[in-house]
C-alpha cells in the first residue's frame, strides 16, 4: 500500500475529519490556536465545508444561556474563548459541560495555549469531557503533526460512551491510511487496541497491540515494548488465559528494570499480582503488590501508591482478613483525596462498601457505594457509574428486597449497553439471573443465564463463561432438572478448571453431590 509523508497532511484536515463523523449528534472538540488570524482561517475553511454559527464567548452567564438556547437543526457550532479566562467562565464551562453533548450538535471550542492551561487547572471535569482535542499551530509548522500529537496526547477512556469510543477510532483508522511515521503507528496503533479492549472485543483488541509490538521492536522503543507488552497481558487476561498474560507481564518486568523505568516496573508487578490473584495464589499476589506498593513510594508515585494499596485490601480481603483489608483501603481514600484523584477516590470508596458488606454491616456498605456512584456521576465516569449500582443491586439482594436490586442492575445493564461495555452488560445479565433466582422466577433466571452465557462466548470471557453455566446448572436443578443441569456443571467445570479458578474445587464438589444422588435413584 501506498503509503502518505506526515508532512503532506494539511493539519486541518484531521479537525474537518471529526467535524464530518460528528454531524447529526452532541460533540465536544477543543481546539489550542495561537493566532486569532489563522483562526480565523481555520473557521472559514470549515465554513466552506459545514453550516455554522460562531459564537464569541464574553462572559459565563451568556455562555449558560447560549448553551440553553441551541436548536436542534443547528449543524455545527464554534465557540471563541477570550484570551484570558475569567472564573465564571471557568465555572460555567466546568458545571455545565453537558450540554454540549445535550445539544445534539458537535462543538468547537477554540482557546489560546494559555487559556487551555487555565482550562486544565481550573476546569477539569470540562477537560476530561471533551471528545476530541487538536493543537493547530499555523502555516510555519507545516501540516498535520502537531493534530497528530494532539490525538495522542493522553486520553481518558473512562469517561467516553460507545458512540464516542467508535468516533474516536474512525478517526484513528483514518490516520493510519496516511502516515508512515512509525513511532505515531505505535501510538494509534495501541489507542485503536484499547477501544477495542473497552467494547470487550479482546481478540481484535490484542491484534492491533501485537502490530504495534511488532512495529516497536523494529525501532527499537524499549520502553514502547515494554508497555506493548503489558497491555497484551491485560487482553489476555481478560479472555482468562492468565498463564498467558503472567508471560507477557514477566517479559515487561525484566524490560522496565534493563531500561530503568521504574514506573512500568511497578505496574508490571502489580500486574502480576492480579494474575496470581484470579488463580488463588493470593500470598504470592500480596508479595508483588508490595513490592509495587515500595516502588510507588520511592518515585513520589502517589496515585500508584493508592493503587498499590487498594489492590493489597482486596487481596487481604480474598483472604477473609477484611479488617486488614479496610485498613488499605481507608489509606488508598486518603491518598486519592490527598492528590484530587476523584476516579481512586471513587474506587476506594467501593473497596470500602464491598468489605463491609463482606462483614454483614450492608447499610454501612451502602452508604460507601453511595458515595462512590455519586463522584463517578460527577466525574462522568459511566463504567464506574455502573459498578456502583451493580453493587448497590448487589447490597439490596442482601438484605433481601430484591425488586429494588433489580432496579439496581437494569440500570447498569443500560449503562454497560451504552458505553458498549460487553463484559459489563454479560455481569449485570447475571445478576438479574441471580435475583429473578432468589425471587423464584427460575426460568426467567435462566433466560437470563443464556443471554449472559451467549455474550461470554462471544468476546471469549472464559470466567464469564464458566460462571453462567454454573448458574444456569443450579437453576436448572431447582426446577428438578438435574440431567442437565450436571451437564452445564461439566461443562462449567471444565472451564473453571482450565483457567485454574479457586471456585472450581466448589462446582466440583457440588457435581459429585448431584452425580452421586442421581446413580442411587438409578
Amino acid at each position: 500500500m501506498e503509503t502518505v509523508a506526515l508532512e503532506d497532511l494539511d493539519e486541518v484536515d484531521l479537525l474537518l475529519t471529526e467535524l464530518e463523523i460528528s454531524q447529526g449528534k452532541g460533540n465536544l472538540i477543543l481546539c489550542t490556536v495561537a493566532s486569532p488570524a489563522y483562526r480565523d482561517r481555520v473557521i472559514e475553511a470549515i465554513k466552506r465545508r459545514f453550516p455554522v454559527q460562531v459564537m464569541a464567548v464574553e462572559n459565563g452567564d451568556a455562555l449558560i444561556w447560549d448553551l440553553r438556547s441551541i436548536k436542534p437543526d443547528e449543524k455545527t457550532l464554534i465557540w471563541t474563548l477570550p484570551d484570558t479566562l475569567s472564573q465564571d467562565i471557568l465555572d460555567a464551562l466546568n458545571n455545565f459541560r453537558e450540554l454540549f453533548y445535550d445539544s445534539g450538535v458537535p462543538s468547537l471550542v477554540f482557546m489560546t495555549p494559555s487559556a487551555l492551561d487555565e482550562v486544565i487547572w481550573k476546569a477539569p471535569d470540562f477537560w476530561r469531557y471533551r471528545g476530541g482535542y487538536h493543537i493547530l499551530k499555523g502555516e510555519e509548522y507545516g501540516h498535520a503533526y502537531q493534530a497528530l500529537e494532539a490525538l495522542s496526547t493522553p486520553f481518558d477512556f473512562n469517561y467516553q460512551n460507545k458512540e464516542e469510543l467508535l468516533r474516536r477510532k474512525s478517526i484513528n483508522e483514518y490516520l493510519l491510511k496516511k502516515i508512515n511515521d512509525k513511532r505515531e503507528l505505535v501510538r494509534i496503533l495501541k489507542e485503536i487496541g484499547t477501544i477495542h479492549y473497552l467494547l470487550s472485543e479482546f481478540r481484535e483488541a490484542i491484534e492491533y497491540y501485537e502490530q504495534a509490538l511488532k512495529i516497536s521492536r523494529e525501532i527499537g522503543g524499549r520502553s514502547g515494548e515494554g508497555s506493548g507488552l503489558r497491555i497484551l497481558g491485560l487482553a489476555y487476561a481478560r479472555l482468562g488465559e492468565t498463564r498467558k498474560a503472567i508471560e507477557f507481564y514477566e517479559q515487561a518486568l525484566k524490560i522496565s528494570r534493563e531500561i530503568g523505568d521504574r514506573s512500568g516496573e511497578g505496574t508490571a508487578l502489580g500486574n502480576l499480582g492480579n494474575a496470581y490473584a484470579r488463580l488463588g495464589e493470593t500470598r504470592k499476589a500480596i508479595e508483588f503488590y508490595e513490592q509495587a506498593l515500595k516502588i510507588s513510594r520511592e518515585i513520589g508515585d502517589r496515585m500508584g501508591e493508592g493503587t498499590a494499596l487498594r489492590i493489597l485490601g482486596n487481596a487481604y480481603a480474598g483472604l477473609g482478613e477484611t479488617r486488614k483489608a479496610i485498613e488499605y483501603y481507608e489509606q488508598a481514600l486518603k491518598i486519592s483525596r490527598e492528590i484530587g484523584d476523584r476516579m481512586g477516590e471513587g474506587t476506594a470508596l467501593g473497596s470500602l462498601g464491598n468489605a463491609y458488606a463482606g462483614l454483614g454491616e450492608t447499610r454501612k456498605a451502602i452508604e460507601y457505594y453511595e458515595q462512590a456512584l455519586k463522584i463517578s456521576r460527577e466525574i462522568g465516569d459511566r463504567m464506574g457509574e455502573g459498578i456502583g449500582l451493580s453493587s448497590l443491586g448487589n447490597a439490596y439482594a442482601r438484605l433481601g428486597e430484591t425488586r429494588k436490586a433489580i432496579e439496581y442492575y437494569e440500570q447498569a445493564l443500560k449503562i454497560s449497553r451504552e458505553i458498549g461495555d460487553r463484559m459489563g452488560e454479560g455481569t449485570a445479565l447475571g445478576n438479574l439471573g441471580n435475583a429473578y433466582a432468589g425471587l423464584g422466577e427460575t426460568r426467567k433466571a435462566i433466560e437470563y443465564y443464556e443471554q449472559a452465557l451467549k455474550i461470554s462466548r462471544e468476546i471469549g470471557d472464559r470466567m464469564g463463561e464458566g460462571n453462567a453455566l454454573w448458574n444456569m446448572s443450579l437453576a436448572l436443578n431447582e426446577i428438578g432438572n438435574r440431567t442437565q443441569a450436571i451437564e452445564r456443571a461439566k461443562s462449567a467445570l471444565t472451564i473453571l478448571e482450565s483457567i485454574e479458578s479457586p471456585h472450581a474445587q466448589n462446582v466440583k464438589r457440588k457435581l459429585q453431590e448431584w452425580e452421586e444422588a442421581s446413580s442411587q435413584i438409578q
